[in-house]
């Protein structure tokens, strides 16, 4: 009796969107997608399974004599040379202007209210003995960035240093979730995690974040990380700069 009735308990989209490369070559698979806190607009940003970052916009319908293809792909972003899929897709806490694309090997941090800038506007050294998994900016200070890695998490604090990270702590599992957790203790004061799970055991880690990491020493943070990125971008300009002038002298 029940499966005369089954049709109406199917879940079905309320949407449907399918994407094509923007030269015509084919679809488009993703792997991460990212949304605004309180969205109202249809354009997102989406990584697609060959690590391209991209801007998507689902409202464009189909035109001209093929009424199947719409071109809701905006904008495209090369940043994986591998052609592997974005393993993590973030957005800054405190820079809405902010997206950090994790990989296998290496995070990427991408300026998208400059529409030129075609390249990230830093990229990290390379991740070596181990693969990245997953990632996520601090939500208390924002020259802090969590790598999660097959070996355990690497902990960015651009404060400190740029090169390579700060802090690493060790797992024996690789991690394949990560999210931070604010909780409050007895004395109803808010304490930062990290809650993580592991691939072997399926376990649900929660683990303190050590105090100088959730917060922070110095009061322009906030202003001193602005304008390190600001100079990661006048770096990507000058590099770019001088590729246009090696050209034109060869």
């Amino acid at each position: 009796e029940l499966s005369k009735h089954v049709k109406k308990f199917e879940w079905t989209p309320f949407l449907t969107v399918n994407l094509y490369r923007q030269d015509g070559s084919g679809e488009v698979g993703l792997s991460k997608v990212l949304f605004s806190a309180n969205q109202e607009n249809p354009v997102f940003y989406g990584a697609s399974d060959e690590g391209d970052l991209l801007l998507i916009d689902w409202s464009i319908k189909p035109v001209g004599d093929d009424t199947k293809i719409a071109e809701n792909i905006r904008l495209a972003r090369d940043s994986e040379r591998n052609y592997r899929p974005i393993v993590a897709l973030e957005r800054s806490p405190f820079y809405e202007d902010l997206i950090m694309t994790v990989h296998d090997f290496h995070f990427a941090i991408w300026k998208t209210s400059i529409d030129t800038q075609e390249t990230p506007i830093y990229r990290s050294a390379n991740t070596f003995n181990s693969h990245n998994t997953c990632g996520a900016f601090s939500p208390t200070r924002p020259g802090v960035i969590f790598i999660t890695k097959t070996d355990g998490i690497d902990v960015w604090d651009f404060l400190d240093q740029s090169n390579k990270p700060s802090l690493t702590y060790v797992a024996t599992s690789p991690i394949t979730y990560f999210r931070f957790q604010i909780m409050k203790d007895k004395k109803k004061k808010s304490k930062q995690y990290m809650a993580y799970g592991d691939q072997t055991e399926g376990t649900l880690y929660l683990t303190a974040v050590a105090h100088n990491l959730a917060h922070s020493a110095s009061e322009g943070e906030r202003e001193a990380i602005n304008e390190f990125w600001n100079t990661e971008i006048r770096k990507c300009d000058y590099v770019k700069a001088r590729r246009v002038t090696m050209k034109e002298d060869f």
